[in-house]
């Protein structure tokens, strides 16, 4: 360093870092509109869901987030603070990773504050780890954001113009499962109820618990930046919906994402 600084010429202009800066405070105002409002009965916003988890974790808690919707609101709504620390399948994308990958977060640190980012996709194709959970006695968080669909897939679907086939989930009630395996368990269905339940939750330090919430089938992960191809594909698949008789599903969508057009 005392080789290189005599070679490097002192700047004054921070017009760059402030326009950044500006831009960054511009996105995370973006971002709260979407907590702000919170859904409704079974229809609970993913986004406001993940906000309230932020602002209740602890500092050092160590969150795992399925491949899918659920990284997506892992990663725009969990805040880095002090020695958080936020693992997924990012590379590979691999499906139903936040549950397995908490069982080797809680082994190795047990001291810590373990809490899972579970779709309902991915739950499902791995039920059976609640069993090893339990039998260790792993004092993991497992969140579930039940949309009662493969949510990436059939947003894939949708931007690509096709009218999504075959993405719906029809789920077993996965808190009785989890009571089955001895697990404490919580179903949310009301967004009045997910402050309440997640304080109950993270209080219980010492044992594993499975909180259901039922969020909005509908809400998207939007991109940072919309392009032309994409807009023109979901309006394909839209009217491809309303032509099929879906238009429910349709006016769902637009009730769930109106918040997006002021980013727009």
């Amino acid at each position: 360093m005392k080789a290189v600084l005599p070679f490097v010429e002192a700047r004054t202009d921070s017009s760059f870092l402030e326009k950044q800066l500006a831009a960054y405070e511009k996105v995370k105002e973006d971002l709260m509109i979407y907590v702000e409002d919170s859904g409704s009965e079974c229809a609970i916003q993913p986004e406001f869901v993940a906000h309230t988890i932020d602002q209740k974790a602890s500092d050092d808690a160590i969150f795992l987030v399925d491949t899918g919707m659920s990284c997506v609101w892992g990663a725009r709504y969990i805040n880095q603070r002090r020695d958080r620390k936020m693992l997924g399948s990012f590379n590979h994308g691999s499906m139903a990773n936040a549950m397995p990958m908490a069982i080797g977060a809680a082994l190795t640190h047990p001291e810590r504050q373990i809490i899972a980012f579970c779709g309902d996709g991915g739950l499902s194709m791995l039920l059976g780890d609640l069993a090893t959970i339990k039998q260790y006695n792993l004092p993991i968080k497992l969140i579930v954001f039940n949309n009662r669909s493969l949510g990436m897939v059939k947003l894939e679907m949708q931007v690509a113009g096709l009218k999504d086939q075959e993405t719906n989930m029809v789920n077993p009630d996965f808190a009785m499962v989890a009571q089955a395996m001895g697990i404490r368990a919580f179903t949310v269905t009301q967004p009045e109820e997910v402050d309440g339940i997640l304080d109950e939750a993270f209080s219980l330090t010492d044992e594993p618990v499975l909180i259901d919430i039922y969020t909005s089938p509908n809400a998207l992960a939007m991109p940072p930046k919309i392009s032309f191809s994409q807009m023109k594909g979901m309006t394909e698949s839209m009217a491809k919906l309303m032509l099929s008789g879906n238009f429910e599903e349709v006016w769902d969508t637009i009730k769930s994402n109106y918040k997006h057009l002021k980013s727009l």
